[in-house]
């Protein structure tokens, strides 16, 4: 397992890495950002450069418009691509809510900017395989509806990139009494077939449905039931906490040039993608799948709570986000930068979450295992814990993996460890102070 050395600031501490998208620089005003920060590593090949590309234009947030341009690539690019996690095939389809202020989100401004690129790339997609409005199953099943002889024809490309700009108008409609939405969403995530069982007898059959949806903080944490969370329809999507990350009085947009030339580009993306089958991990990514990524993103077995809920499809989910990052690079093997750079997606998601989730909820660091160990050093007060308690609250991991999470915890504010002799032998203990 190869770990990055960064260099040490004046008092040894790790040196954050450059962060382009997001760190100060001059003649760049950006306004604070009162919630958790992408890892760098999320701006991974052609997507990430594109992003890096369109930035300066607009005041949407890099990552509002990454993951708004991998759900639009993987609905564009369609059902040929997939990967197989255990028995269940999963398509390139990536589901988000992009969750910030009405006006300070910039939600809108992320999807538009993407939408605007693949106008030009795809533009008969964006006419016909772009919608809005999800109000029931049944009138999601019809969008992409079988036909019915000579009746009906039907819908023969069943791919579609839905955008909801007021998700939260969808969930109340998905709780009203007898309504399908919630199921029938769940079963379009999966690839499955689309289907109710009334006297209409709607069907689709193999579809492909993208879906992004734009929601503040407060009205998610007003709609949201627990019910809801258990029941699995939002841990389909991956919450993307988004702000406005430039201030442009005047910003004139990217240019036709600029998007013609990214266009171009796109189109021969997206054309040959849809030709691929299976995809599949190179060897070395497999190998970092195995030792790091998975351990990382399970968590432990006895989790609960909201952000367990909502962060329960985390495994299948960076697998599913590698994929669209590695079509988007032209191959159908998922390298290593693909799937560090979807891990980094699945964890800035759960630090969303954890940040939007409320008080208790936004003290996560996006780490499962961090978590729990950061948790359990401030529960153990004044005495702290010593490496032997650590070891047994992090059975799971191997020393390598355990001491990654402790050189990370004694990096967060407040946190520190200790050398204390014991009979002659030195003990780490690791202790919690509150900063002042």
């Amino acid at each position: 397992m190869s770990v990055e050395t960064l260099p040490s600031t004046a008092d040894g501490r790790p040196q954050a890495r450059p962060n382009p998208m997001y760190d100060p620089a001059p003649g760049i005003v950006r306004p604070e950002r009162p919630g958790p920060v992408p890892d760098p590593e999320v701006f991974c090949g052609w997507a990430g450069e594109t992003v890096a590309a369109l930035d300066p234009t607009t005041e949407a947030d890099p990552v509002g418009i990454l993951v708004n341009l991998l759900s639009a690539a993987g609905a564009a690019i369609g059902p040929g691509p997939f990967m197989w996690i255990g028995n269940d095939r999963h398509p390139a389809l990536i589901w988000a809510l992009t969750i910030g202020g009405t006006s300070l989100g910039r939600k809108g401004a992320a999807t538009n900017t993407v939408r605007r690129l693949l106008k030009a790339a795809v533009p008969d997609f964006i006419a016909s395989n772009t919608r809005s409005g999800l109000s029931s199953g049944e009138g999601l099943i019809d969008m992409v509806r079988d036909g019915d002889g000579d009746k009906d024809p039907g819908v023969t490309d069943k791919r579609l990139w839905v955008i909801e700009s007021e998700y939260g108008v969808t969930m109340a409609r998905g709780r009203r009494e007898g309504s399908s939405l919630s199921g029938i969403l769940r079963q379009a995530w999966n690839g499955e077939d689309l289907g109710v069982m009334n006297r209409d007898a709607l069907h689709a059959t193999a579809p492909h449905i993208a879906v992004i949806g734009h929601i503040s903080s407060r009205e998610l944490r007003a709609k949201m039931q627990d019910a809801e969370m258990a029941g699995g329809t939002y841990n389909r999507f991956l919450a993307i906490a988004v702000w406005r990350n430039l201030l442009l009085p005047d910003a004139p947009g990217a240019s036709d040039e600029l998007i013609d030339n990214l266009a171009s580009a796109w189109r021969t993306v997206i054309t040959d993608a849809r030709r691929l089958g299976e995809v599949q991990l190179t060897p070395e990514a497999a190998q970092l799948w195995r030792d790091e990524v998975y351990l990382a993103l399970c968590g432990d077995e006895g989790d609960e709570g909201p952000i367990a809920e909502f962060t329960a499809r985390a495994a299948p989910y960076a697998k599913r986000a590698a994929m669209v990052y590695a079509l988007t690079d032209h191959t159908d093997r998922i390298g290593e930068a693909h799937l560090r750079a979807a891990w980094a997606l699945v964890r800035y998601a759960r630090a969303s979450a954890a940040h939007v989730l409320g008080p208790t909820a936004a003290a996560s660091t996006g780490d499962p295992h961090l978590d729990k160990l950061l948790n359990a050093v401030k529960t153990a007060g004044p005495s702290g814990m010593t490496q032997s308690q650590v070891q047994v609250l992090l059975k799971r991991l191997n020393a390598t993996q355990r001491a990654d999470v402790t050189a990370r915890l004694v990096q967060l504010p407040g946190f520190a460890a200790a050398q204390l002799s014991t009979g002659g032998r030195h003990q780490t203990v690791y202790l919690y102070a509150p900063p002042d």
